[in-house]
Parts: C-alpha cells; structure tokens; sequence
C-alpha cells in the first residue's frame, strides 16, 4: 500500500484522478441537465417532474453524514470509495433502454427518478471521503492550482461530450426517432463512465493514518463540532444562501431553452461548449488567484457576477434561433468563467476554514447542508414559477424566476463578509490589484512563468514592474532564486517598483541567507521600498567585505529614514580606505536629518576625496549646520578643486556678510559653468536672492535678457548708472557694467562685486537691485 508522503505517488494518483474526474464529467452530462430535462418533457413530464429529478438527489446528500463516519472507520481511502464509486455509474445502465420498453410514461417518470436518486445516493455516501483523500495528497498552497486545472479539464471534456450527444440527439430527432437518440446518448453516457471508473481503478490507494471507529451515535455527536466553530457556522450559513441562489432556477433554464425557447440540442449543447471554454480560459487565472490572496477574496468577486448571469436568459425570446444564439453563446464564456471561479473557490474555502483533524466531519455537515439548500430551493423554484404562471405567458413566468435568483444570489454574497479565512488578503487589496491587470501585463506573466530564456524572464520582469502589476509579485519573489544573475538582479529592481507585502521578506532573506549572492540591487530595493524592518541587517551590511554592498547599504538606510541608523552611520563616515562609503554614510545622514552628526559631518570637510567633501557640504547646507562654520571657512582655503564650489555654497547658507569676499574668489577661480553657478548661487543665498538668481541663470538668450529687463524697469526711471551697466552688459561687458554700479551706498555688497568679478555675476547685481 502507497504512503500518502509519496510525492511521486501522489502525482500519479492526482493525474488518475483528473481523468477520472473528466470522464464522470462526461457521463454526468449526458444522463442529466439538459438531457435528462428533454427526456422527461418527450414523456410529458412537467416542470416539477424537472425539478424533481435534481432536487431529490440534492436531498440525499443527507447521506454524507453517515458515510463520514462509516468511512474514516476504513484504513483504506479506495476500498470505501469503490463500491459507491461503481453503483453510481451503473444504475444509469436502465436509462439506456428505457425509451424502447412499453412502460407507460408515468412509470417512466419513476424509473428516471428512482435511478437518480439510488445512484446520487452510492455517489453522495462515498464523496466526503474521496474529497478527503484528494484533500490529503494535495499541498494546501497548491489547492487552488491543483483544483482549478482539475475542474478545467472536467469541464472541457464534459462540453465536448455534451456537445457530441446534442448532434447525436438532434439528428435522431430530425429523422423522428427521438426516443432511440437518447437511448445512444445514455449509452454514450454509460460508455464514458466505464472509462472513468478505470481510471478511478489506476489510483493508487492511500492509508489513513488515524482511521476513527466510531458507532453512528459517537459519529452524530462529534458532528456538533463544525456547528460549534463560530466561523464555520458563518460558513455554513453563507453556503446555506449560496447554494439555494444557485439552485433556485436548477434544471428550468434546460426547461425554458427546451418548451419556451425550442432552441434545438445542438445550439443549447454549444453554449455548453462556450460555457466550457469560459471555465478552462479562466481555470489557471482563479486558482493562481485563490493562492495568492486566498478564496475569500475572489469567491467575493465570482460571488457577485454570479447574481449576473441569468441575465442574458431575460434577452431571449422564443422562436427566435439566431437572436438566441447570439446573446448566448458569447456570453456563456463569461459565465463559464465565473462558474469555474465559484467552483473551485465554494470548496476550497470549505478545505481552508475546517480544522484539519476533523475535515471530514467538517465537509459531510457542509455538503449535507449544500444538499438540503440543493433539494429545497429547486422544489421552491418550480412552485414560485408556478405561481407566476397564473399570472403572465409561461415564457415571462420563467424570466421571472431568473430574476428572483439574481436577487438571492447577490444577497447572499453578504453573509461571506463575517466569514474568516486564515492567511487570506483583503477582499478591497485584492480589488486594487486586479484594476491593474491589461492584456500586456498577462503576457508578461506567463513569459516569466513560461520561458526558459533569460532574456525574455529579464525582459517580462521589467515590464511587470512598469506597469505596477503587483498580481505577480509571487513570481517576481522567486525570480530572486533563478540562476541567472541578471534575472536576480532584475527581480530585486521590480519588488523595489511594485511594494508587495512579502517583498521585503524576500529581499531580506537573499541579504542574510545568500549574502554572497546577494547584489548591489537587492540591498538598493530595501531602501526604495522603505520598510523599517530591513534596518537592522543593513546597518549589518555596513561590516560587508564587499565594498558595493556597504555604500549601497548606507544609501538604503538613508532612504528608509529611520533615526536608528544614525549612529552606525556616523561610524561608517570614519572607515578609512572606502571613500564612496564615507560618502554614501555622509549623504544618508542628509537625507536621515542627522544634526548630531555635525561633527562627522564637519570632519567630512577635510577628506582628500572630493567626493566626499561635496557630500558634506550638501549636509551642511541641507541641515544648516552652523557648528560647521569654521570648517567651512578653513575648507575654502585648504582645497582648490571642484569640490569647493559646493562648500562656497554652503558658506553662503551658514556664513554671514563677512564671508561674501570668500565665495566670490572662489567662484573667480571656478573654469566649469556648473561650479561656477553653484558658488554665484551662494552669493546669492547670503544675500536672500538665490530663487530669483536661480531663474536668471535657468534663462538663456532673450528669455533671459526679458527677464533681467522686467526686474530692472521699475528702478530705470532716474537712474542713469543703471541704464549705462545695461547698455554696457548687453554689449558683452560684464565687468565694466558690475563696475558702473559701483559705488552704492544702499547695497555696499556691489561694491565687493565688481571687485571680484566673473561671469553671469551681474545677474546676481541685478537681482540685487531689485530687491525690496
């Protein structure tokens, strides 16, 4: 006997099973829905007749209860399941030749029924333990892709059969030999469930490795513990009020399509295929969702567009084929996209909210309740339908009972809001992530899952992070572990980008357990991302024997912004022999508002690096560090670089008129425009001009001269010294026009500009002037 620990084991049972699951999709198909509700109208069976033949079987679901407990008395899951497994298929062995026996059609009626009923009653005894067993073999992360791909292949292999029994039936039908075409469609129905049944043989049993055995009684009484689950009490009641919206209707849509509509099998089979293709597009895309934000969340959103699809049934009108089919088949993929959501998130969420030691209790008291809801609301459905048909033409009395479940399957959906899913995200961040989903977006993350090239991995992750396509960023996390560097490297870039939960988690994990991988992007992304929780192995990076790693780690810790950083920060402005992490430590303090660190800060002013120098007088300049004022000065006279240029200005932050002389021969000494406007912008800070400077030296040709023009004209009239350093200025003589404003008694600092002059410092001279 096979260990349910099998991996390789599991895998093939799971694959049996999903034939399995087909094929009894195929026979269920063909011996019930439509089928089933044509052949009880061609024996003049009415629409409670219909009705019946659903909600009697729903009824047995009763017999869950004690087949949960019959069957965790077994050891093994298989011997249980087997014997109900087969009945099921075989008491729809009469089905096939009924319509040639001369029964009376009352009679017929009641052999319809009763092999329904007999063969969902061997069905409903063994499900909760098959679910159970299928339950054990799949990872409970994997559910939502295991069943959605389950279901999908069901689905897709049930239209096609379906589809295949509506030309038998039609073409039957068009010779008038209509009892016989459903006597080959049951066959054909019977012949699909010996297919399953062998490879329902091929599974590979499983042990249970706590079977229970317990008498009816003890097993009635431990069915109080779902009951007693607060929260499953909630799930119970949502099912409860689900399942009756989704039942109300039942067989009566066959039946309206069938008596009001006359579509023919074929058309009715072909949305069937539409409805198929819906729920296998959609399969992979809800369970994909199911694991990432959990059942509660998307269960929500199919919830509410189930209340949607009878919709389209209120659009048709009889005899009226090619309208028909156009409403439709087109809108049978959305609604068998919605189904396929509904499917697979109804029963997972089931698996998710029942304690794992008692599952079975937990689905048998479920599943009976689906059954009871399943057997009621059909019933209620066809007396409600009844009731209007004293009323209106029968075609309105069956719209009008569409209406009805729309509106009690959106009601319903309001009693999933107390339910609570352990580790399922919210239902309004799983909302806002879907907003964002486009055609693009979808291709780049199947080129991500899909492609084995590291071109176009690298190229899909990139463009998932463009777009903000945070429903990836599960797979953008274990693209951190692919095993091209370029690939980790772009991971690391598109969580920085998308933010997701879980990202920092995942980036922290590469920095501490895989430090010799890890890459200057992945310490990058923590800053971006900004979570506190990266501090304390940053401030551990700090000590790495890699150099890009620790000036990429101080540039984090300034970004993330948490004053816990500061003193390791002002210890890595010391580290001799790694000036870009001196100055990386220096700009985080900036950037972290760090005035304790004046004094590192200060120091900073005499490193031989350039580079390092700028970064501190930025730092002093941003915090205005008066404290610094010394050094600055001594800096100034100390170097001769470019660097200078950058303290010059900061002088004129924290400096005072004194210092005016300093920052002018500085910028005299400047050979680049950009250092030289940096020291002329410090002139312009000591004397409260630098925004209108600034939009002066922004300004180029006329723009400029417009400018310079519109803050002088007020001051021309009687000022003839000003008009004259105009007319000198614009002729080209900068120096002359800054010595024609010189004397000035009310702006004494002209003097000392036209004593230290350069170029674009009469910009500075006008601005000057027109101060008030």
């Amino acid at each position: 006997m096979r260990t349910v620990g099998n991996r390789l084991d599991n895998l093939q049972t799971l694959r049996m099973a999903n034939l399995d699951g087909a094929f009894a999709t195929a026979f269920a198909s063909l011996v019930t829905g439509a089928f089933i509700a044509g052949y009880i109208t061609s024996i003049g069976g009415s629409d409670t007749w219909v009705q019946l033949v659903s909600a009697v079987p729903a009824l047995l679901g009763l017999l869950q209860i004690p087949g949960a407990i019959w069957g965790r008395r077994f050891t093994s899951y298989k011997r249980f399941v087997l014997p109900g497994g087969l009945l099921w298929r075989l008491l729809y062995v009469p089905l096939v030749i009924l319509p040639f026996l001369p029964f009376p059609d009352p009679v017929k009626l009641v052999v319809v029924v009763t092999c329904a009923s007999l063969a969902a009653a061997s069905v409903l005894l063994v499900q909760p333990i098959y679910s159970e067993w299928l339950a054990e073999l799949v990872p409970s992360t994997s559910r939502g892709f295991f069943f959605s791909r389950r279901n999908a292949i069901a689905t897709a292999v049930g239209a096609v059969a379906g589809l295949l029994g509506a030309f038998i039936l039609d073409a039957f039908k068009a010779g008038g030999d209509q009892n016989t075409g459903f006597a080959v469609v049951f066959g054909f129905g019977v012949l699909c469930a010996m297919v399953s049944f062998a490879f329902f043989a091929r599974m590979h049993d499983a042990p249970r490795l706590n079977p229970e055995r317990r008498s009816l009684g003890e097993g009635l009484r431990a069915l109080k513990n779902p009951f007693v689950d607060r929260n499953f009490r909630g799930v119970l009641l949502f099912l409860a009020l689900f399942i009756t919206g989704q039942a109300f209707a039942g067989n009566l849509f066959a039946a309206f399509a069938i008596k009001s509509l006359e579509l023919p099998y074929t058309i009715i089979q072909w949305a069937g295929v539409m409805h198929a293709l819906g729920n296998v597009i959609s399969a992979k895309f809800w369970g994909f969702l199911a694991d990432k934000y959990g059942n509660k969340p998307v269960l929500t959103l199919v919830g509410f567009g189930l209340s949607l699809t009878p919709m389209m049934w209120l659009f048709c009108e009889p005899n009226q084929d090619m309208r028909n089919a156009l409403i439709l088949l087109p809108t049978h993929v959305l609604v068998g996209a919605t189904w396929a959501g509904v499917a697979l998130c109804q029963f997972n969420i089931l698996l998710a909210t029942a304690r794992p030691e008692d599952r079975a209790n937990y689905l048998s008291v479920a599943l009976t309740v689906q059954s009871i809801c399943g057997f009621i609301a059909p019933l209620l459905g066809a007396q409600v339908l009844y009731l209007f048909a004293r009323g209106m033409d029968a075609a309105s009395a069956y719209k009008a009972v569409f209406i009805v479940t729309m509106g009690l399957r959106f009601v319903s959906m309001f009693f999933l809001i107390r339910v609570r899913e352990e580790g399922a995200k919210e239902v309004r961040s799983a909302l806002k992530d879907l907003r964002r989903i486009t055609p693009r977006g979808m291709r780049a993350m199947r080129d991500l899952s899909k492609s084995r090239d590291e071109g176009t991995r690298q190229q899909a992750i990139a463009d998932l992070a463009s777009h903000g396509y945070t429903l990836a960023g599960d797979e953008v996390v274990k693209a951190l572990h692919d095993p091209s560097p370029r690939v980790r490297r772009q991971a690391a870039q598109a969580l920085a980008q998308l933010r997701t939960p879980e990202a920092t988690q995942a980036l922290l994990h590469q920095l501490e357990e895989h430090p010799d991988l890890t890459e200057e992007e992945t310490v990058e992304a923590l800053g971006q991302i900004g979570d506190r929780a990266a501090v304390p192995a940053l401030i551990r990076m700090l000590q790495s024997p890699r150099s890009m790693l620790r000036r990429a780690s101080a540039r984090a810790l300034g970004r993330i912004g948490d004053p816990a950083a500061i003193e390791a920060l002002k210890q890595a402005t010391e580290e001799k022999g790694d000036p870009d992490l001196r100055r990386a430590s220096v700009q985080a303090l900036r950037v972290l508002g760090a005035t304790e660190a004046d004094q590192q800060i200060a120091d900073a002013l005499f490193d031989p690096f350039p580079s390092v120098r700028i970064a501190a007088a930025e730092a002093v300049s941003e915090l205005e560090l008066e404290s610094a004022l010394p050094y600055v000065r001594q800096s100034l006279s100390y170097y001769q670089d470019e660097a200078e240029s950058e303290v010059a200005y900061a002088l004129g932050v924290i400096g005072s008129r004194e210092d005016l002389p300093l920052i002018l021969r500085e910028a005299q000494r400047c050979v680049s425009i950009t250092t030289r406007r940096r020291c002329l912008l410090g002139v312009a800070r000591l004397l409260g001009i630098e925004s209108e400077v600034y939009r002066l030296l922004l300004a180029e040709g006329m723009a400029r001269d417009t400018a310079i023009m519109q803050l002088a004209k007020p001051l021309m009239k009687g000022n003839k010294r000003l008009r004259d350093a105009l007319a000198l200025f614009s002729a080209g003589d900068e120096e002359a026009a800054l010595r024609q404003l010189s004397p000035n008694r009310r702006y004494p600092e002209l003097d000392e500009l036209a004593e230290y002059p350069s170029e674009e410092l009469f910009l500075v001279a006008v601005a000057l002037l027109a101060k008030e």
